[in-house]
């Protein structure tokens, strides 16, 4: 994909040449012209679009200077371009057809063209936003919509809170798209300063915007209060960051409808936002003997457990609760780390298959244990699961997911308080030495090894010279022992030393 600075530099560099009336045919005949239109990313089967769509102004100058302004799709134009000097390059009969005046007055008309939407794009907007309008054309080249398939969104907000939203289908091929949906309302005030601010602030400053073929486009005009409007241009596949936030999804999210095409074609896979698994247990428990001031032999015990993952606050919570007036809460704030556990989930396959049980299956009494799940998505509504819990009743995924779950708590379930490894260290004083006893590889016995490195812990691999010929071996470190030279376990100068830590590098290696 190219810049636009890149395609403004190749519009005027060939405009240029097509303008000289000394040059050489060979210079615009040969594949330079090509090769940079490949870098670019043009290509012949979206400039055989461009002739679907516009007809005799593939060639004729006269017809395409009847709708040059009609044309601010860049990677089209581009492309066409690049397909009528193809033309030249293999199927004229004289290659040098290309400098007749008509032929140069096409290439001039559409390269001037092309300079001029590139160098548009190049402008910053400036004043008070007054109002957004964005059109969004989601037609490709690779494939025909439907009639019925929804390819083009009209989308414009003032800065009175006022939306009016168009849908347009493809229509019978696509020679007129007929309007299939509108929608007028307003937003609020502060949804209106956050959105417009946004936008003022993004492109009141120079982008860098890239464009595709065999891709959508859009359009945006941006009108200031002095009446000036500033138009952009790019494909469907623009990512605008804004303090952290997609504008496409800011958008979105204001106006409150997750289908919009705006910058990047709503191609995006959804996410999952918050994942809550509620579990709920009803026991009755037998009474042995039954005392007077109770009428049942049973008593219920309900008990419940809550698993709730957010994306927004970045919390793992897990509450139990055992019963009246006890219950636990476990809650863990990674935000970067909840964010990567959600996306371990495919938002399209999590929990959408359950076996069931038979009709025939005999059930426990005195016993229910049901759950109620709840996934949250950005796109697409909330979805809610129930069932009896158990292999069956359950999604098939879901042992994936527990175990997935298990192990993002176990990382970061690490103690130290109650740790007898940490509290029950004794600081070693400068006389004494320090003594690890390792375990070799399918052994059982320790042996002591000295080190003077006081970063080594217990469950450490360490390099450690075995054996008559001291060869090198890797170890693991069981205990780590500190003793004066006069209560050492074995002579100071008949123990042999630790000589490193092993490290990831070894692993590699």
């Amino acid at each position: 994909m190219a810049t636009v600075k890149q395609i403004y530099d190749f519009a005027i560099k060939w405009c240029d040449k097509f303008r000289d009336c000394d040059i050489n045919y060979i210079e615009l005949f040969d594949h330079w012209m090509a090769d940079e239109c490949i870098a670019l990313g043009f290509n012949i089967d979206c400039g055989k679009a461009f002739k679907e769509k516009y007809g005799l102004a593939i060639y004729d100058p006269e017809t395409l200077n009847k709708i040059i302004d009609d044309i601010t799709d860049i990677p089209l134009l581009g492309s066409a371009i690049y397909l009528r000097w193809r033309y030249f390059n293999h199927w004229a009969y004289d290659s040098a057809e290309i400098l007749n005046p008509q032929n140069r007055a096409w290439f001039i008309l559409a390269l001037s063209r092309l300079a001029l939407l590139c160098q548009e794009n190049q402008f910053v907007f400036k004043g008070t936003l007054k109002k957004i309008r964005i059109v969004s054309n989601n037609v490709c080249f690779s494939c025909m919509p439907e009639p019925d398939d929804e390819v083009e969104q009209h989308l414009t907000i003032n800065n009175d809170g006022q939306v009016l939203f168009l849908g347009y289908n493809f229509g019978h091929n696509g020679i007129k798209h007929k309007k299939i949906r509108s929608k007028s309302f307003k937003i609020e005030k502060e949804d209106v300063k956050r959105l417009f601010r946004a936008i003022e602030t993004y492109f009141n400053r120079e982008y860098t915007e890239v464009f595709a073929t065999d891709i959508g486009n859009w359009v945006m005009e941006l009108t200031n209060t002095e009446g000036i409007t500033y138009k952009f241009y790019g494909s469907l596949c623009a990512e605008f960051d804004y303090e952290g936030t997609d504008l496409s999804n800011l958008i979105r999210e204001i106006v409150g409808m997750n289908d919009l095409y705006v910058f990047d074609g709503n191609a995006k896979p959804d996410v999952i936002n918050k994942i809550t698994i509620n579990y709920h247990r009803v026991t009755k428990i037998k009474l042995d003997q039954k005392p007077k001031e109770v009428k049942k032999y049973f008593i219920t015990w309900d008990y419940s457990e809550c698993l709730i993952i957010d994306r927004e606050s970045g919390t793992l919570e897990y509450i139990q609760n055992i019963g009246t007036d006890s219950n636990i809460t476990f809650k863990y704030k990674i935000n970067d780390g909840i964010v990567n556990l959600l996306e371990r989930f495919d938002a399209r396959k999590l929990f959408k298959h359950i076996k069931g049980n038979f009709e025939d299956v005999i059930e426990n009494p005195n016993e229910t244990r049901d759950y109620i799940i709840t996934i949250d998505y950005t796109k697409s509504p909330s979805r809610i699961i129930t069932g009896s819990y158990d292999k069956n009743g359950l999604p098939e995924d879901f042992l994936y997911f527990v175990e997935t779950i298990t192990n993002f708590i176990k990382y970061y379930n690490m103690q130290e308080m109650f740790n007898p490894f940490v509290f029950g260290k004794v600081k070693r004083r400068k006389s004494e030495y320090i003594f690890c006893s390792v375990i070799f590889k399918g052994g059982y016995k320790s042996y002591y090894y000295l080190t003077d490195d006081d970063s080594i812990e217990i469950g450490d691999l360490v390099l450690v010279p075995a054996g008559d010929d001291d060869h090198e071996v890797v170890v693991e470190v069981d205990n780590i022992e500190y003793f004066s030279k006069e209560n050492a376990p074995r002579p100071i100068e008949k123990t042999k030393r630790i000589i490193r830590k092993y490290i990831n590098d070894d692993f590699a290696n």
